[in-house]
């Protein structure tokens, strides 16, 4: 990475440099030591150029990131909360083995987000259990940041002779990021990255749910054994 690959940030004269300074420092107010190099970690875009800002440099891999979100998904526990959340046992919803869908969010406008080596991660993750039992669909979504302590719980459940679309999207999500380079005399560098979003639709009437997944062959199996069983009890409409 280079000076002229800055994190959406101008750089151009003491004041820059200054006012950058003071907004890493404001975002890292309140943090936890891990919270604080991975704030440093998707801001490093602008470190290391000489300039002043971000001058620790980068400290973490992008392995080591992916390690930090896998270890907070293992402590969660999450089917058992999921089910806690629902209110069911075990018991009442193994008609099909649950779906598990996970991925980083790309959407919204306020997560930071990094590539490197075509290997796109972002500051948010969802991870959504997709339960079946003999009449209903029960969904729980949990979703967390890795630079802050806000975390979002949803369950949901739907009747099958309710849900008339039971879908697989795939869509690209375009950022552009026009960017300062150099300390003394500034340039402009326009960055332009695509990122590939996988979710799982539901419709029912008047209303529609998304949950975002990372697609592969198993994930893709359990799906289709999804729609197969709605489609063999006709409650949904294909």
């Amino acid at each position: 990475m280079g000076c002229a690959e800055i994190f959406g940030y101008a750089l151009g004269g003491t004041a820059a440099v200054a006012e950058q300074k003071a907004r890493l420092e404001n975002m890292k107010k309140g943090k936890t030591e891990e919270q604080k190099n991975v704030i440093d970690f998707f801001m490093n875009l602008y470190a290391g150029c000489g300039c002043g800002v971000g001058s620790r440099g980068a400290k973490m891999t992008m392995n080591q990131y992916q390690q930090i979100v896998s270890n907070k998904l293992y402590s969660l526990n999450l089917k058992q909360r999921a089910m806690d959340k629902i209110g069911l046992d075990e018991s009442e919803i193994n008609e099909i083995p649950p779906i598990v869908l996970s991925g980083y969010d790309f959407d919204s406008d306020d997560v930071l987000v990094r590539v490197i080596d075509d290997v796109a991660v972002s500051s948010r993750f969802s991870v959504s259990w997709i339960f079946f039992s003999a009449t209903q669909l029960y969904a729980y979504t949990y979703t967390f940041e890795t630079i802050s302590d806000n975390t979002w719980e949803q369950t949901q459940d739907f009747f099958y002779q309710d849900i008339t679309s039971f879908t697989t999207l795939q869509k690209v999500v375009e950022k552009i990021d026009i960017t300062s380079t150099g300390c003394i005399k500034k340039g402009e560098n326009i960055m332009k990255n695509n990122y590939i979003v996988d979710s799982l639709k539901i419709i029912v009437p008047g209303n529609s749910f998304s949950f975002s997944m990372r697609n592969n062959e198993s994930l893709e199996q359990s799906i289709q054994a999804a729609k197969a069983m709605l489609r063999e009890r006709k409650f949904a409409k294909y």
